[in-house]
């Protein structure tokens, strides 16, 4: 053999060496999972068994797992071929242009991209690169075939992330779970993690207890699992496949307070929906229509009709304070409060800012944390019903607009954004703003001058 030749032969021998070790670790070395020595009390030391006893994954020959080691697209890929029992494609056509015909991974990745598990990009099939937690959530959510969802779920996954419906489906299933309310979607999955996600997938016994979201969604009509909820003479919740509806909460629930004018469950409140659980708006005044309310609470119950005892689902006005555009996330009830009460009475466009503190507190009321402080226009919305009366008797302000991980404000300086996962804020723009509304990738904002104005979230 020539030196040329010689050095080709060295040069495939070792590309074929490093493509191997792209592999291997999926595959099962003869170490009892139980006995890897790196995984003794490991959270996930029984979901790692079940695959190894199942010959999808094993350890490496030094008897260890590395657990925390992260999984590349190729050892997935073949860890979901050994899982799903696919036959792998016996003569593919499709070309990779960073996967030769002569690897022997290439089959692998043939047919998960043939079955539509794992995708390349322009030809890139991408076998070395670490598989995010991300794109973990889209190969098991196409692989197990689970359906899409909308529902929020993580603090840190919002729905204009490429992959929010697919990290959904999967929490929705109880495949995967977060850290303190946040999934880490651009975090590398760890082997440890992938194996758990798969056990997960493959075999309900062993999928987590609950599902839980640390979003809430709030509106004139929430959906949620199949039912939507909304006031109507009560807080209704409809069957949207039978359409058939109940009233789960009425005024009659309410006991009725000496001289106290209470309004409960207004047609035109909005519902904040949160897990099994639903929180209404009230309010309470000396007189009707004469006075300012003197509070602003909210009430809580089940997405069950409620049968305990009456008033016992009130949370009053908390720590004295009053409690407006009030949102729940990630565990925590979010209200704002007036730093200085103003009589807004009958005045609904008041050329003024007045400065808001926004609160949290604890799902059981505790715990307050003072979270910012910031200037607002002094702007509700319309009560269709009684419009003499806007600036009372509605709890959100124009103003204020949460969505999923941010607050949007405005004020006479322009328009604002907090974002409640760093605590930081920025400023998008300097217009006099009258109204704001959000859809998945856009914040649009009515100005004082009638135009509309959108922004990029």
């Amino acid at each position: 053999m020539t030196d040329k030749g010689e050095k080709q032969m060295k040069k495939k021998l070792i590309a074929a060496f490093i493509a191997l070790l792209l592999i291997v670790p999926a595959m099962p070395f003869p170490a009892h999972a139980a006995e890897f020595t790196d995984m003794n009390g490991h959270w996930a030391q029984k979901e790692i068994k079940y695959l190894y006893d199942r010959n999808i994954i094993g350890g490496y020959p030094d008897g260890t797992f590395k657990p925390n080691e992260p999984i590349t697209r190729a050892q997935a890929s073949a860890m979901l071929i050994k899982a799903l029992k696919i036959p792998l494609a016996e003569n593919p056509n499709i070309m990779f242009k960073d996967v030769s015909k002569k690897s022997p991974y290439y089959k692998i990745l043939a047919t998960v991209n043939e079955k539509g598990i794992l995708r390349g990009d322009h030809g890139l099939m991408r076998p070395g690169e670490n598989t995010s937690r991300a794109q973990m959530a889209a190969i098991l959510r196409r692989s197990f075939n689970i359906p899409f969802d909308s529902q929020p779920t993580f603090v840190d996954v919002v729905p204009a992330h490429w992959a929010y419906a697919d990290i959904n489906g999967i929490a929705k299933h109880r495949i995967a779970g977060g850290s303190e309310g946040k999934y880490m979607p651009s975090q590398s999955v760890t082997r440890a993690q992938f194996s758990a996600f798969l056990t997960r997938a493959l075999d309900d016994s062993m999928k987590l207890s609950r599902y839980h979201s640390y979003v809430s969604q709030k509106g004139k009509t929430v959906e949620q699992n199949g039912f939507s909820y909304n006031i109507n003479n009560g807080l209704v919740k409809k069957d949207l496949k039978t359409a058939k509806s109940e009233i789960i909460l009425s005024k009659q629930n309410f006991e009725p307070v000496d001289g106290v004018w209470v309004s409960y469950m207004e047609d035109w409140f909005d519902v904040i929906v949160y897990n099994d659980e639903v929180f209404i708006p009230y309010l309470r005044a000396i007189g009707q229509a004469s006075e300012l309310p003197m509070e602003y609470g909210i009430i809580r119950t089940k997405t069950e009709r409620f049968t305990g005892p009456k008033d016992s689902m009130i949370m009053s006005s908390l720590f004295g304070e009053t409690m407006r555009n009030v949102f729940i996330w990630n565990d925590r009830i979010y209200y704002t409060n007036e730093a200085t009460k103003r009589d807004y009475y009958r005045t609904p466009n008041i050329p003024k800012d007045s400065k808001l503190t926004l609160n949290s507190v604890a799902m059981n009321g505790s715990d307050r944390k003072k979270e910012h402080d910031f200037d607002a226009r002094i702007l509700f919305y319309e009560d269709p019903k009684e419009k003499s009366f806007i600036p009372n008797e509605n709890q959100n302000n124009a103003s204020v607009l949460y969505d999923h991980s941010t607050m949007y404000y405005f004020n006479k300086t322009g328009i604002y954004k907090y974002s409640l996962l760093d605590k930081k804020t920025s400023k998008l723009s300097s217009i006099q703003g009258k109204h704001m509304s959000v859809s998945d990738t856009q914040l649009i904002v009515i100005g004082q001058d009638g135009k509309k104005y959108v922004f990029k979230k």
